[in-house]
């Protein structure tokens, strides 16, 4: 009978860790390791197009993705939140790299940020930027 009474009480245990392991999982359906390219057409102004890709990564439903070297030119942060809807508003913040990619030939090294709007959904998600020239992001869950 002893034995029995661990099972009763082991069994309701490891169905609360269950649920409660579900329940966290379902208020972050976004976190984890994501696959992004950011692909920028050529600009009417003479703006070379450009793709970067680079990975981004999602905890707590906070996104936050980097590319190139912190403050040297070609460096791009891309944070925030993404609600239980899968929509995102982000911020692009970064250096212009060379300047012939730049609408208006921008000089290299000039601080930009732009406000990004995306949507997520489980495994994949699309976004923009809309400046001179709208740049379109791809988000690919790994």
């Amino acid at each position: 009978m002893r034995s029995h009474r661990g099972i009763a009480v082991a069994l309701p245990l490891a169905a609360l860790c269950f649920a409660l392991a579900g329940s966290a999982v379902a208020q972050n359906p976004f976190d984890g390791t994501w696959a992004i390219e950011l692909t920028c057409p050529a600009d009417p102004n003479g703006a070379l197009p450009f793709v970067f890709d680079f990975e981004g990564h999602v905890k707590g439903s906070v996104l936050h993705a980097e590319r190139g070297n912190p403050g040297r030119p070609g460096w791009l942060t891309l944070d925030g939140p993404i609600g239980p809807d899968g929509g995102a508003d982000l911020a692009a913040r970064g250096l212009t790299g060379t300047a012939s990619y730049n609408v208006g030939h921008t000089a290299r090294g000039v601080a930009y940020a732009h406000p990004v709007t995306a949507h997520f959904d489980n495994t994949r998600g699309d976004g923009h930027w809309m400046t001179t020239r709208r740049c379109d992001f791809t988000f690919i869950r790994r």
